[in-house]
């Protein structure tokens, strides 16, 4: 005779994949890809903001599920047993069931340090989330260089199991060639994938992403990152802005700065502008005119290496129109 007080049906664990990559090497493009490609899927997306403006959370344009923007700073330095990532994962599942959680990490985040802190939860949070997957995407331009000169790149390419190859098509064979070899240094065994533009590519991105692999074994965080230190500076201006100015500012910096992005209020212009720093290129965009009733204010995220926030501050005011 069987026992009618079975005990109750434990609940599949929910997948978890951590799109990692250095600054402006194109996640959060990657991204809006996947989500929107995701069908009836339902993904639950934490994105990890280094600035105090939240700005990725802004340009993720299709949330197939939940999204959570989690404080600055560099998560691979704050996991713990209480800390906001696995709270934060934990309560979204709890409360909506997806069917993937995907973490898009800061720029300088080190994947394998967010594992290791997967080991110490509690097991009322551990058996909720499976890791499946570590995916570094790599800028082909600015890639060879950022490999070359931060640690911080170095890791998450180490630490990856896939290796998504980004902007193949505005780099040259030759810088190509020099990704793949170094690449070849670091992390040889891992697979390495491109998707073009179009329904079919993403479809095919999707799937790719959301495979379940074997993670790789955290390596020990010793929290010194690389010989410079990064530091984010973030800038928000009701004033308008001049656009001659603010790009020939960004240019000047050259290697110092890795990353710029954000929303800027340009003098004379009624669209919305996004200015944006990425690998070696730096773009002005505009968008639709700015929302009725929104305040037009410029708001900037700006990384690099030992910035000064009072000089880089006063430099962007003296691009104010007035």
């Amino acid at each position: 005779m069987s026992n009618s007080m079975s005990e109750p049906p434990t609940k599949p664990k929910v997948p978890f994949t951590i799109l990692t990559g250095f600054l402006g090497a194109g996640k959060t493009t990657v991204l809006n890809r996947i989500l929107a490609a995701a069908g009836k899927r339902r993904i639950a997306v934490l994105v990890n903001e280094l600035g105090r403006i939240a700005i990725d959370g802004k340009l993720i344009l299709s949330k197939g599920g939940d999204i959570l923007e989690l404080a600055g700073g560099c998560v691979c330095c704050k996991v713990d047993t209480k800390n906001d990532l696995w709270d934060g994962i934990a309560d979204v599942i709890e409360r909506s069931r997806p069917d993937h959680v995907i973490l898009e990490t800061t720029g300088i985040a080190e994947p394998g340090a967010i594992l290791d802190g997967f080991r110490y939860l509690p097991e009322e949070q551990r058996h909720l989330v499976e890791p499946v997957g570590i995916i570094a995407v790599v800028e082909a331009e600015a890639g060879p260089r950022a490999l070359a000169t931060r640690e911080e790149a170095r890791e998450q390419v180490l630490c990856a199991d896939r290796l998504l190859l980004s902007k193949l098509d505005i780099a040259s064979p030759a810088q190509a060639m020099q990704l793949h070899e170094c690449l070849d240094a670091v992390n040889p065994t891992a697979e390495r994938a491109s998707f073009p533009v179009g329904e079919s590519a993403s479809h095919a991105l999707i799937s790719w992403i959301l495979e379940h692999k074997q993670t790789r074994a955290p390596r020990p965080h010793s929290h010194n990152h690389s010989s410079g230190q990064l530091i984010a500076v973030s800038f928000a201006e009701t004033a308008p802005l001049l656009a001659d100015r603010l790009l020939k500012l960004i240019e000047g910096f050259g290697h110092q700065l890795y990353r710029v992005k954000g929303f800027v209020n340009i003098a004379g212009e009624e669209r919305r502008g996004f200015l944006e720093l990425a690998g070696d290129r730096v773009s002005l965009a505009y968008e639709e005119p700015w929302p009725a009733g929104e305040a037009r204010e410029s708001e900037l995220v700006l990384i690099g290496d030992g910035l000064d926030e009072a000089t880089l501050r006063r430099q962007l005011w003296a691009c104010r129109a007035g």
